[in-house]
């Protein structure tokens, strides 16, 4: 028999794989596991989907290659000029875009040691080499950044979440700015985040100054569009938004995700509303489970990394979880292995979360 042929380059060959949270694909389960919003989108969206039904030609066309009508819409809410933004799909295909257009062999990235995984997939993938930078201490926060390592280290490209993912922990923007200013190297902010950080949090008003920085944004949270995979990114380099767009698709957004996403960014009332929803049910369990003997670290997005409590270590915690059909994420075999990721939830899964966190604790 012919042996199979390989027809894989040396890259991918050596490709590194993502892993996301578990999804499941029965009723009745809690996904506490994975970020998404805990309300509905806004009332606007359904509204704009009724009003596509029935139009063929938005499906037998192509969409706008540039992700109209999303991409002015961004760039009246943003401020920003239609040549410094990108649509993408999700905010994921603009880090990937990134990595393509900027790294090789020579010319490394660099990103915190615990930071959004998918970096080094991207990263791998694009045939380059990544740096990590050690986590240091900060009161609330052990798996803090080190902002001056990552200028320090010896590549061309940062990759940055703010909140940074995983851990939650904000960097203020002032502190950014300064860093930036005086960089030589390319600094993405992902601000997949950043609207839990509160008004002015963002960096996108220093897009136009800081030839230097790339932010990339999702509608995946706030607007809780996850499922849409819609995002975009901004960046006031012509010349490197000129090299993105010869790596993106010719029509990488679909004509009903781009609709669908404007009229979510239209409704700011419910935007606000998915946040404070958010914030309340961050505070909820950050006491609740304080109380239960977590220690929970300081966050600023929709999620809480949290020490488990000395009667029962981390992965029982999960596992003893699955019997309620409630998912949290856990990181097994990393340095923070006793910890536990809790994404917030409606107010009757965050409920619920409590509750049976009791009853299992309460039986040790």
């Amino acid at each position: 028999m012919q042996a199979t042929p390989d027809f894989l380059n040396a890259v991918t060959r050596n490709a590194a794989h993502y892993t996301p949270g578990e999804q499941v694909n029965e009723p009745g389960w809690i996904k506490l596991n994975t970020n998404e919003s805990p309300l509905p989108p806004s009332p606007r969206v359904f509204q704009a989907l009724a009003e596509l039904v029935g139009n063929g030609d938005l499906l037998k066309k192509y969409s706008h290659p540039l992700g109209e009508p999303l991409l002015s819409a961004l760039a009246e809410f943003h401020a920003l000029d239609k040549s410094a933004l990108m649509v993408t799909n999700g905010s994921d295909e603009a880090l990937a875009l990134i990595c393509r257009a900027t790294l090789e062999p020579s010319r490394a990235a660099v990103f915190p040691a615990v930071t959004y995984s998918l970096y080094k997939t991207l990263v791998a993938n694009a045939g380059a080499q990544y740096r990590e930078t050690a986590m240091i201490e900060r009161v609330g926060q052990p798996y803090a950044a080190d902002l001056e390592a990552l200028e320090a280290a010896d590549a061309a490209v940062v990759f940055l979440p703010n909140p940074n993912a995983i851990t939650g922990e904000y960097f203020a923007r002032e502190k950014l700015v300064s860093i930036v200013a005086a960089s030589q190297k390319l600094w993405v902010v992902d601000e997949a985040y950043n609207d839990f950080a509160g008004a002015g949090a963002s960096m996108l008003a220093h897009v136009q100054e800081l030839s230097n920085l790339v932010v990339t944004r999702t509608f995946s949270k706030t607007y809780a569009l996850a499922g849409l995979r819609v995002g975009y990114l901004a960046t006031s380099n012509a010349a490197l938004m000129n090299g993105l767009m010869a790596h993106k698709d010719s029509y990488n957004e679909d004509a009903i995700a781009t609709r669908l996403a404007a009229a979510a960014l239209s409704d700011r009332d419910w935007h606000r509303r998915i946040i404070n929803t958010v914030l309340s049910g961050r505070e909820f369990l950050r006491a609740e489970l304080s109380a239960m003997g977590f220690t929970v670290y300081d966050s600023a997005g929709n999620y809480l990394l949290c020490k488990a409590p000395a009667k029962m270590p981390a992965a029982e915690i999960v596992q003893a979880l699955r019997s309620f059909k409630i998912l949290i994420r856990y990181y097994s075999g990393s340095q923070f292995s006793d910890c536990v990721r809790i994404s917030v939830g409606s107010e009757g899964e965050n409920a619920k979360l409590i509750g049976s966190l009791k009853q299992i604790l309460g039986q040790r």
